[in-house]
């Protein structure tokens, strides 16, 4: 929930309690005097969780952790530009702080949770910018919408293209009413991961059905590694490669039913170190999701959930064509943690929690999955109580060998302790499949508690 001030004057501002971090009182001073309104929101995440029999090769061990990520955004919005014909701009910044044990990064070892961790330039509770960028309304044209610096994003369902959570820096403009019934964007995005940066060039159609909204896009994601160096695929390494992305999208939401339907082609080419030749990119990923609310005695409004997606995979070794669907920026965490289907395995339609140390998470050799998720959330006097049934088969084994991921059992009660607070607790079991040689079961067991202004 926003709460928004209204400073007249930089005394105004300054008249703030103390307590403010240095750098916010100094924004806020900043303020112009015939900005309209000042937007703040906060969120505060603490967590503890512990895992047990993890797997990644030989290490079978647990892991522990309690955790602290916190936000504190700031808009300041309707600033007037005097220069240019009814037009004005929104300046936005956001604050964030990751802090693992207790401002111990050494805390958490397994290396399930590392690259989740590695995202963010520390983990040690120290606030670094997540996002920082302005907004401008009619720009250029009255219809035209430009939003330029770090910014949160989110393409269709996120399986292709998201932020998660550490913002893309670049710039996007958004159409309004373009050709009379459609809305348009178009986006530019330049991320690091460490030395390596990428090109990310695409857009988007949005068109407003009688029943449904339909959403079209394709983008271009074009990565250089440094000299000397590669990156790993789903089986073979890589020195550049250009991955060319179309989805469509259909969504609607309509009484008691809502649906979730994204199909995605990934086209392409990659190439081989030490002049191996180029590998082409054949993939393609769907993925559809549906809701049906009904009024159930004793409980009331309850939601049940079904869930399905496949995405393609290589069937062999891989020599000039990869068949396994895999973006290089959809959505995988939250946090530390995996966020996706299952609390444990938080899978995506091209990988998992780590099992075996790949680029994927899965053993050597194989690629996409098959996941079928059903659930239901049913409230329970002032409690949410959710129960979900996901399962996971991979597409292709190179080896072919076992398909069988695992199957995973979640069980969720979250208690709102007011419109602002909301504690969650979670009791997850993933069990291993013929893909595995595995006896043992993983398990979860976590207790967070959030709380936004």
């Amino acid at each position: 929930m926003n709460r928004r001030a209204e400073p007249t004057s930089a005394r105004d501002t300054f008249s703030m309690p103390s307590r403010l971090p240095l750098f916010l009182a100094a924004i806020l001073a900043a303020i112009p005097a015939h900005a309209t309104k000042l937007d703040l929101s906060s969120n505060v995440e603490v967590k503890t969780a512990n895992y047990t029999h993890l797997m990644t090769g030989t290490e079978k061990a647990g892991q522990s952790f309690y955790s602290e990520d916190a936000t504190l955004g700031f808009v300041i919005k309707d600033i007037k530009l005097e220069k240019t014909y009814e037009s004005s701009m929104d300046v936005g910044i956001v604050l964030n702080s990751v802090g693992i044990g207790g401002n111990s990064s050494t805390t958490v070892t397994s290396p399930q949770f590392q690259e989740a961790a590695g995202r963010f330039p520390h983990t040690d509770g120290s606030p670094f910018v997540r996002e920082a960028y302005i907004r401008i309304y009619k720009f250029l044209s009255p219809k035209v919408t430009a939003t330029l610096g770090r910014q949160a994003f989110t393409l269709g369902q996120g399986i292709t293209l998201a932020d998660d959570g550490v913002g893309l820096p670049g710039a996007r403009l958004e159409m309004d009413r373009f050709l009379r019934i459609f809305k348009g964007e178009v986006f530019f995005f330049r991320p690091y991961q460490g030395e390596v940066f990428t090109k990310i060039t695409g857009g988007g159609l949005y068109y407003p059905s009688s029943e449904g909204l339909w959403h079209l896009y394709h983008f271009w994601e074009q990565t250089n590694q440094p000299d000397g160096t590669s990156a790993d695929e789903p089986g073979y390494r890589s020195v550049h490669r250009l991955r060319k992305i179309s989805g469509v999208r259909y969504s609607l939401s309509h009484n008691q039913l809502n649906f979730d339907g994204e199909v995605m082609l990934q086209r392409g080419l990659a190439r081989q170190p030490d002049n191996l030749g180029r590998v082409n990119y054949n993939a393609h990923a769907f993925m559809l999701k549906g809701s049906w609310s009904q009024h159930v005695t004793f409980f009331g409004t309850s939601k049940m959930r079904l869930a399905f997606g496949k995405a393609s995979g290589n069937s062999g070794p891989v020599t000039d064509k990869d068949k396994a669907f895999m973006p290089g920026f959809g959505h995988k965490f939250k946090g530390i943690e995996r966020d996706g289907f299952g609390d444990i395995a938080g899978a995506t339609l091209y990988s998992l929690i780590q099992t075996s140390g790949t680029v994927n998470g899965l053993p050597n050799g194989v690629s996409g999955l098959n996941i079928i998720n059903a659930g239901l959330d049913m409230p329970l006097k002032r409690m949410m109580v959710s129960l979900d049934l996901i399962k996971f088969r991979a597409s292709q084994n190179a080896s072919d060998g076992a398909t069988q991921v695992g199957r995973e059992w979640d069980l969720k009660l979250t208690y709102p302790l007011g419109e602002s607070l909301r504690l969650k607790a979670v009791y997850a079991l993933f069990k291993p499949l013929s893909l595995y040689d595995e006896n043992t079961t993983i398990k979860l067991v976590s207790l967070g508690l959030t709380a936004k202004f």
